[in-house]
């Protein structure tokens, strides 16, 4: 994952939970982070299909419970914001 990819992910997480532009976003997980319920995980996945181009298959959304594993996913299926149009 380029270094552009990983600073877009973590924008987009702040985003979606509404955090501050310097929160440490790389060690959220949905079981532990109270802003991630049902609702925050719709709009992450979302987020994340609209910001990269993709779209997610229902078995990878659930598996997508943290932000390590956002990043494992997008570093696994070569998804590079370069690629991505606009």
């Amino acid at each position: 994952m380029t270094d552009q990819t990983k600073n877009k992910l973590e924008q987009v997480f702040r985003a979606v939970f509404e955090l501050p532009a310097d929160a440490d976003v790389q060690n959220i997980r949905q079981i532990s982070f109270r802003k991630w319920d049902s609702l925050g995980h719709v709009l992450l996945i979302s987020a994340i299909e609209s910001e990269f181009g993709i779209h997610l298959e229902l078995a990878t959304i659930v598996q997508l419970t943290s932000f390590e594993s956002v990043q494992l996913y997008l570093t696994e299926n070569a998804v590079d914001r370069s690629a991505v149009h606009g």
